[in-house]
C-alpha cells in the first residue's frame, strides 16, 4: 500500500499586488466599467493562482505516494477552490491511484485465508459490506473502515469476497465536476452498486442490460473527447457482448436447445424503434430479424453475424 508521509497543509490566499499606473486615467474619467474590469481581472488571476498551487500541491502529494486517505482528505478540503476542469482531473487522477491500489488490496483479500473466514462468519456471503459498526474484532473493523473511508467497497462472488471501487464515493464531488465526468460517474455507480454478472451468470435482467448500454452509448455519442471516453468504450463493448451472447451461465442462446431466451426476445422487440438515432438499437433490430428468419435457434448465420461483436477473438 501507499506510504504515509503526512499532510502539509495548503495556504489557499494568494496577495495579488498590483501597479496600477493607469489610476488617473480611472479617475478623470469615473468610469464604473474600467474599475469592474480591473476588479474582475484581479479576481479571475486570485483564482487561476489559486488553481495553480493546489494543483501542484495536489501532483506532489501523488508523486510522494501518500496514504489514499490523505488524498482524500486534500481533496475535500479543496476542491471547492478549483475550477470544473482541475476539479475533473483531480478527480481523474484519484481514480487512477485507486485502480492502482486496488491490485495489491485484490491480493491482500485473495491470499488471506484468515481474513476470508471472518467475512463469511460476519457476513455469510452477503453482498455489498458497507456496515462494519456491528464487528467486535477491533482490527477487522479498523481495516474494512480505511477500505470503506477511501472510495472502495466489499464484494462477494464464487465464495470470495474482494474489493471494488464504489463510485457512490464520487457522488459528492458531483457539483464540482465537467457534465462528462458527472455523467461518467452516474454510469459507473450503477455498475458498483449492481455488478451485471456473478460466478458467470447476469443478475440483471435483459432490458436492465439494454437500459445500461443505451446510458453508455449516449455517453460516447455526447463526449467523444472526454478523459473517459476509453474507459466507457470498454465497457460498452462488454453490454454488447451481454447483448449479443449473454454468459456462461445465463446465455442468450440454450446450451441444449439452441433458442433464444424468451424474456431477451421480449426485451430486444420492446426496444427496436424506441430511438432511431441509436447504432445500438439498429444492432439489436438487424439481430432480431435474423434471429426471427431462424426461428428464434442459434444458427451459424445467428453465429456468423454477432462475430463481428465478439470481444474475446
Amino acid at each position: 500500500m501507499r506510504y504515509k508521509k503526512g499532510i502539509i497543509g495548503l495556504v489557499l490566499a494568494t496577495t495579488l499586488v498590483f501597479q496600477m499606473g493607469c489610476s488617473s486615467f480611472i479617475i478623470e474619467t469615473g468610469s464604473d466599467t474600467i474599475n469592474e474590469e480591473i476588479n474582475e481581472d484581479s479576481e479571475d488571476k486570485k483564482n487561476e493562482n489559486q488553481n495553480k498551487e493546489i494543483m501542484n500541491e495536489f501532483d506532489r502529494l501523488v508523486e510522494e505516494n501518500v496514504e489514499l486517505d490523505f488524498i482524500v482528505q486534500f481533496i475535500n478540503e479543496n476542491i471547492d477552490f478549483l475550477s470544473e476542469t482541475n476539479a475533473s482531473i483531480m478527480i481523474n487522477e484519484f481514480e487512477e491511484l485507486q485502480k492502482k491500489d486496488l491490485t495489491e488490496l485484490e491480493e491482500k483479500f485473495y491470499e488471506d485465508e484468515n481474513l476470508q473466514n471472518q467475512l463469511r462468519n460476519i457476513y455469510e456471503l452477503e453482498s455489498d459490506i458497507t456496515n462494519v459498526k456491528e464487528i467486535e474484532d477491533e482490527e477487522l473493523k479498523s481495516f474494512l473502515n480505511g477500505i470503506l473511508k477511501t472510495g472502495y467497497k466489499i464484494e462477494t462472488a464464487e465464495g470470495m469476497y474482494f474489493p471494488i471501487i464504489n463510485y457512490e464515493f464520487y457522488d459528492k464531488y458531483k457539483s464540482y465536476l465537467t457534465s462528462d465526468i458527472k455523467l461518467y460517474i452516474d454510469i459507473m455507480a450503477i455498475e458498483s452498486n449492481k455488478v451485471p454478472a456473478k460466478d458467470g451468470a447476469l443478475v440483471i435482467k435483459w432490458n436492465e442490460v439494454l437500459e445500461r448500454a443505451l446510458k453508455q452509448e449516449e455517453f460516447l455519442n455526447q463526449y467523444s473527447e472526454s478523459i473517459k471516453t476509453e474507459d466507457i468504450k470498454k465497457l460498452y463493448e462488454k453490454y454488447v457482448w451481454f447483448i449479443l451472447f449473454g454468459t456462461d451461465n445465463t446465455p442468450l442462446f440454450g446450451h441444449n436447445s439452441k433458442a433464444m431466451s424468451d424474456d431477451a426476445r421480449k426485451a430486444y422487440m420492446e426496444v427496436i424503434g424506441s430511438n432511431n438515432d441509436s447504432e445500438l438499437i439498429k444492432i439489436i433490430e438487424e439481430f432480431v430479424n435474423i434471429a426471427e428468419e431462424n426461428n428464434f435457434k442459434l444458427t451459424d448465420e445467428i453465429e456468423e453475424y454477432r462475430e463481428e461483436y465478439n470481444i474475446f477473438d
